[in-house]
């Protein structure tokens, strides 16, 4: 017995629907399991977990630091003189000019004594005056050296506080480092501050050192051709007048 040949897409059309019909069955098999096992309700559809927005920056707030405290040289700034000794007799210079400031960490009736933050300090050499007149003044310049340095300077790299007030005297006392250039020669050199806080709110530092003329490259003086020698030691004195100024917000961290 022989069987009509059918086309190849009339077999597949009839796979195709029995396929179709045994997928929907399951399908309808497998809903009323599902409704049954939720006690006849559908169960509520899953939600994608929820991604966290990206971080933000944290916000900066203002720094919580103490302000510093700056003083700056008052109209009458003080005197500084530097007196030394010749062959003939003794000798000072002078100057009522005193340019620059000091910082301080905190204000001197705080629980804690303050820190030095900063000193700057500048006195223009053609400022010294002597004692002996304008000739003096000339040698003194020249030794000096004032046409290559206009100024003497001085700035703080490092300060501790030595001690603090105490019952008859009002000072802080502080020892201090850093360069000083004279005569066109930078030296490091270590100091005692003598601070003092005033009833008017002014400030007063002051400080005595000895120092040598050959240790900034300086000969001593000489005058009538030599028969004048000054000594190499010289002893410096400083009376700082200070102001305080508006109050400085930190920047650092």
């Amino acid at each position: 017995m022989t069987y009509p040949m059918h086309p190849v897409s009339s077999v597949m059309n009839r796979v195709s629907k029995s396929g179709r019909v045994f997928a929907r069955s399951m399908l309808m098999m497998l809903g009323a399991w599902a409704i049954g096992a939720a006690g006849g309700k559908l169960p509520a559809a899953a939600t994608e977990p929820s991604i966290p927005l990206a971080a933000t920056e944290p916000s900066v707030s203002a720094s919580t630091e103490p302000s510093t405290i700056q003083y700056a040289n008052s109209a009458k700034s003080g005197t500084a003189t530097v007196s030394g000794t010749s062959t003939l007799h003794n000798w000072t210079v002078s100057s009522p000019t005193i340019n620059g400031t000091a910082v301080f960490s905190s204000d001197f009736n705080a629980a804690t004594p303050p820190a030095i933050e900063s000193i700057n300090v500048v006195i223009p050499v053609n400022s010294l005056k002597s004692t002996e007149g304008s000739g003096m003044d000339s040698t003194m310049y020249d030794a000096l050296k004032m046409k290559q340095d206009p100024n003497i300077t001085f700035s703080i790299t490092g300060a501790n506080l030595t001690s603090a007030p105490s019952k008859g005297d009002a000072k802080y006392r502080y020892a201090v480092s850093g360069p000083l250039t004279l005569a066109n020669w930078k030296k490091w050199v270590n100091l005692t501050l003598d601070v003092l806080p005033n009833a008017d709110g002014t400030l007063t530092i002051s400080t005595s050192t000895p120092l040598k003329m050959t240790d900034f490259g300086m000969k001593p003086p000489t005058a009538m051709l030599g028969m004048i020698t000054a000594g190499d030691d010289v002893t410096v004195d400083v009376t700082w007048q200070l102001t305080k100024q508006p109050t400085l917000a930190r920047t650092g961290p």
